[in-house]
């Protein structure tokens, strides 16, 4: 019984060893620049993977407001979600109301609702409407 503790004990310990060795292997490629991309580039293309590398980055409010100024960097992702911002009917009325109250928005938001002969007729009627009761 004691042998087969000791057995036990030495494969305990080789496989901590084994573990261990392993580790510094990840750190080594890590560090290497075309190690990580290789590492990154397999991570991508496998859908769990990617799955879980996505959920990971929008689990905290940090890694999220990070992911998204850095996608918000881009032009066709502003363009994407301006176009989404503005298709929700929730946010449409928040959207306008930001714009409207920003001082320094206020006459480019005038002057584009005035820029055209239709958009400025579509206007100068609706002011002639009485104001809405609150």
């Amino acid at each position: 019984m004691t042998a087969v503790r000791s057995f036990g004990l030495v494969l305990a310990s080789a496989a901590l060893l084994a573990v261990a060795g392993c580790t510094s292997g990840v750190d080594e490629m890590l560090v290497n620049p075309n190690t990580k991309d290789e590492i990154i580039n397999r991570l991508l293309t496998d859908d769990i993977a990617k799955g879980e590398i996505m959920s990971r980055l929008t689990t905290d409010d940090a890694s999220k407001r990070e992911l998204a100024d850095t996608l918000l960097g881009d032009t066709s992702i502003k363009a994407a979600a301006i176009e989404r911002l503005t298709g929700e009917p929730t946010q449409r009325t928040a959207i306008i109301r930001k714009l409207i109250d920003d001082v320094t928005m206020r006459p480019e938001v005038i002057s584009t609702l005035t820029a055209s002969d239709d958009l400025r007729r579509e206007v100068q009627d609706a002011l002639k409407k009485p104001l809405p009761k609150k």
